[in-house]
């Protein structure tokens, strides 16, 4: 999207994007560990990384969420699900698988966008 032309639609991403991550934390926080809430929560904090993406371009998005932060967010997840699921008798342990699939699904969401919007030529920064 070139810069200025659609203001309005900015607006609203710089307004709604802060919501739509306090709702992916909130969901976290709030459902019972164990039901495969860290699945969506992560899927719901994506949201947020695409819509950064499609409205201010897919440089912006790298620089907030570079591939390195991405790749350790998502080494850290898989670590802290593994470390979850291997020492069950933990009274915490579901909150470590969710917290790591969380972490996991939102880092791998940024990777495939980054990715996508490298390969997609209609996508790329620069019009």
């Amino acid at each position: 999207m070139k810069p200025g032309a659609h203001a309005v639609l900015a607006a609203a991403a710089r307004a709604y994007a802060p919501l739509i991550a306090l709702f992916a934390f909130a969901l976290l926080a709030t459902r019972p560990a164990g039901t495969g809430i860290g699945f969506l929560a992560g899927l719901a904090f994506a949201l947020v990384i695409v819509l950064h993406a499609l409205v201010f371009g897919a440089g912006a998005a790298r620089r907030a969420f570079p591939p390195w932060a991405c790749r350790l967010a998502l080494a850290s997840g898989l670590g802290l699900a593994l470390l979850g699921a291997g020492a069950a008798r933990l009274a915490f342990a579901p909150q470590l698988i969710e917290a790591g699939a969380f972490a996991a699904t939102a880092a791998a969401a940024a990777l495939i966008t980054a990715a996508l919007f490298r390969r997609a030529p209609t996508l790329r920064d620069g019009e």
